[in-house]
C-alpha cells in the first residue's frame, strides 16, 4: 500500500499527551488494529510514520495529520483504529497524501475564553501593531514580534478565531497567550483548539 494520510483529532485529556506519547499510542494502536507498517532499514529499524506540526501540551485539535507507509491493513481501517485508540484520540479519515507536509504554511485556531469580557480584552491586545514575546529558537531564547505572523479573523462572544503562521517563524497558541498576558499584565484562562492546517494560499491542506 502507498503512504497514507490519517487525519485525527486530539481532544479532552489527550491534549496533555506529548508528541512522543502520541507517536507511541499510534504505534500500539496499529498493532492492536492489525495494521502492518513498513519499517526503516538499518541497525535500529523504526516504523515509517510521522505527525505534522506537533501540538503544544494542553492544546486540542481536530486537524491532526499522521503520514504512514502501511503494508497491510483491515478493510475498515478507520473503525479498527478507533477501537484501538484511547479516549480523546479519534481517526477522522484515511486517504492518500495530496500535498507534501512542507506546504503547510498557516494554522487556524479558536481560542475559547471563560467570559466575553476576557475575550474582548484579549482582542484589544491582539490588534496592536506590535506583539513581542519571548520565544525559544534554534539559537536559544529570543524576542519575536508575532503581530506580522498572526491574522485575527473575528470574535464571536467568548471565542476568538485567528490564523497563525506555521512556516518559519512558527507561531503557536502559546505565543498568543504570552502576548495577551504581557498586554493585560495578568493570566487569562483560555482553551486553544486548532481547527485546520492551511497551505500558502490559505486553503485547506490536503
Amino acid at each position: 500500500m502507498p503512504e497514507l494520510r490519517i487525519r485525527f483529532e486530539k481532544r479532552g485529556r489527550a491534549a496533555y499527551l506529548s508528541h512522543l506519547d502520541v507517536m507511541r499510542t499510534f504505534q500500539r494502536a496499529f498493532i492492536r488494529a492489525g495494521v502492518r507498517l513498513k519499517h526503516s532499514e538499518g541497525f535500529n529499524p523504526h516504523p515509517k510514520m510521522s505527525i505534522a506540526m506537533p501540538l503544544q501540551l494542553g492544546c486540542e485539535s481536530v486537524s491532526e495529520i499522521l503520514d504512514a507507509v502501511i503494508l497491510e491493513a483491515p478493510v475498515d481501517l478507520v473503525g479498527a483504529m478507533n477501537r484501538a485508540l484511547p479516549e480523546g484520540i479519534r481517526v477522522l479519515s484515511v486517504g492518500t497524501a495530496v500535498q507534501p507536509v512542507r506546504n503547510i504554511a498557516w494554522s487556524r485556531w479558536e481560542l475559547r475564553f471563560d467570559s466575553e469580557a476576557d475575550a474582548s480584552d484579549a482582542e484589544t491586545v491582539l490588534r496592536r501593531e506590535s506583539l513581542p514575546v519571548e520565544k525559544k529558537t534554534k539559537r536559544g531564547l529570543g524576542i519575536l514580534d508575532i503581530a506580522p505572523h498572526m491574522e485575527l479573523l473575528e470574535r464571536e462572544g467568548s471565542v476568538l478565531r485567528l490564523r497563525l503562521r506555521a512556516a518559519e517563524p512558527v507561531v503557536n497558541a502559546g505565543d498568543v497567550q504570552k502576548a495577551v498576558r504581557n498586554g493585560l499584565g495578568r493570566e487569562v484562562p483560555v482553551r486553544a483548539l486548532r481547527t485546520a492546517l492551511l497551505n500558502g494560499e490559505k486553503e485547506l491542506f490536503a
